[in-house]
């Protein structure tokens, strides 16, 4: 480094101070007696300095103190000699600089001198001090020293003291300012690296690596980063690897959702087939229970009738038998077997209709009423042949008695028959009754189960199209993620990646 002489302007300062060649030349004469102290002068100071523990920690050994002591030495006759050419100047310049890059505050290199000033002016007032000196063999005593020159001699040597210490401040001040300059300037490229590696990492590249200039320069930015880098790299790393797994979970579901969605439909279209098939097995159920509380019906009304005609033989073969007690009164008695022979036969017709309608059931049932109108056709034609047969009157009398009885059992019977059959389809229509509310629940349950799923099946869909606007989305975002460079192995230097942009 060189001494910046518009700053360190030494001509202007001597002019200023009134340091010319003479007063330069007087100062020469200094150089004796101070330089006499100067050795104890510094050996006192650097005893002061190991005393003072704010600037003790800048000599760590004797040796060093013994090398400054030294060079401060030849420095101290150059400025009492007022020799201030070129040595001068890289002594003062190195003074001030070195000052600067160990940080020693002024207040202490200004203390220090003062220290050596006071032995320095100590020594000059000795010896230009005025003192009477005795005369011997008779001549008079005189005195010695020179007042005047004592005064110029302490007023030029504050001059060149003051003069050195503000050329070594200015120096100071002169170095911090261009390390400030240089600070800020590289704090600016420092700032523009990374600016432009910024960038970089905006453009997805994650692979570069902290320049060593940059490092050197600022070792925290630089430090800070490289933890960004690293801690994006492993970010998009993690964002990398969750969004592939994403993706592949997006498809998996995806294509499960479809598989889910084939089998939901097929499940409608069955559940759409049970509902029809339970709806026209409800339609029959219920019909076959209508038909059976018809027959119910009907039976009841064929055990009214079946009672009624066990009635009408009851008094018939009451008839018979007065028409035996009472032989006399045959004529009139035939008159009103050809009359019951008559009802009987229109009673059996009508039973045998309703023994018809009966169905099965009333197979019997027309049989009888079969034989009741061959009896009533018989009793007619007794009826008309009484007259001829009256002897044997008594014997056809007791037989109808007992054909009478014989119907009358048969219709006892067809009454329990039908009633039986009465009781079992009634129990058929309360059973179908029972089965038409189930089936009917069955059918509710049913068209509820079809609704609900076909509810699942849209669901399910909407399920799908979100789960294809995921597989979408995860595969954009591992498309965004796999843009960036991720470091993988080794570093790709910053400086390489853009060394046109440094210069």
């Amino acid at each position: 480094m060189t001494i910046d002489h518009t700053v360190l302007d030494i001509d202007s300062r001597l002019r200023f101070l009134g340091l010319g060649k003479a007063e330069l030349d007087q100062m020469e004469g200094l150089v004796g007696p101070i330089s006499r102290v100067l050795p104890q002068a510094l050996n006192d100071f650097y005893l002061k300095i190991s005393e003072t523990p704010e600037v003790a920690h800048f000599f760590t050994s004797d040796e060093q103190k013994a090398d400054a002591s030294s060079k401060q030495y030849e420095h101290w006759k150059k400025i009492v000699s007022g020799r201030f050419g070129a040595d001068y100047f890289r002594d003062v310049e190195r003074i001030g600089v070195t000052h600067a890059r160990i940080g020693l505050d002024p207040r202490w290199y200004i203390a220090g001198n003062s220290l050596l000033i006071e032995h320095i002016v100590e020594a000059v007032v000795r010896e230009n001090w005025p003192t009477v000196v005795r005369g011997g063999f008779g001549r008079k005593p005189r005195i010695t020293g020179n007042e005047e020159k004592l005064a110029k001699d302490l007023g030029l040597l504050i001059k060149a003291t003051m003069l050195d210490m503000e050329l070594a401040v200015t120096s100071a001040l002169n170095e911090l300012e261009k390390q400030r300059k240089m600070a800020k300037q590289e704090q600016e490229e420092a700032l523009e690296m990374l600016a432009i590696a910024l960038e970089r990492v905006a453009e997805g590249n994650l692979v570069l690596s902290v320049d060593e200039k940059l490092k050197e320069k600022s070792p925290r930015l630089g430090s800070a980063f490289e933890k960004l880098l690293n801690g994006l790299g492993g970010l998009i790393s993690s964002v990398r690897e969750t969004a592939e797994k994403v993706e592949a979970d997006g498809r998996a579901v995806g294509e499960a959702s479809r598989n889910v969605a084939q089998q939901m439909n097929v499940q409608v279209s069955g559940l759409d087939t049970i509902v029809h098939t339970i709806e026209e097995v409800t339609v029959s159920v219920k019909a076959v229970a209508d038909q059976t509380v018809h027959a119910d019906t009907a039976v009841k009304d064929c055990c009214k009738e079946a009672e009624r005609g066990q009635e009408i033989v009851s008094d018939a073969s009451a008839a018979i038998t007065k028409i035996s007690d009472s032989s006399g009164q045959i004529s009139q008695i035939i008159g009103m077997i050809d009359e019951l022979a008559l009802q009987t036969n229109l009673l059996a017709l009508n039973a045998g209709v309703e023994a018809a309608r009966a169905g099965d059931a009333g197979k019997g049932f027309g049989v009888v009423a079969q034989e009741v109108r061959a009896l009533a056709g018989r009793s007619a034609d007794a009826a008309k042949q009484i007259k001829t047969l009256v002897s044997m009157s008594v014997r056809d009398v007791e037989e109808g008695v007992k054909l009478a009885g014989s119907a009358g059992s048969a219709i006892g019977n067809t009454r329990s028959s039908v009633e039986s059959v009465g009781g079992l389809i009634g129990q058929i229509a309360e059973a179908s009754a029972t089965q038409a509310t189930r089936v009917g629940a069955i059918n509710r349950d049913t068209v509820r189960l079809a609704q609900d799923t076909k509810r699942s099946a849209s669901v399910l869909h909407n399920t799908i199209k979100i789960g294809q606007q995921l597989e979408v989305s995860s595969s954009q975002l591992l498309q965004l993620v796999t843009n960036f460079k991720v470091r993988k192995s080794g570093h790709e230097r910053m400086s390489a990646l853009s060394a046109a942009e440094w210069s």
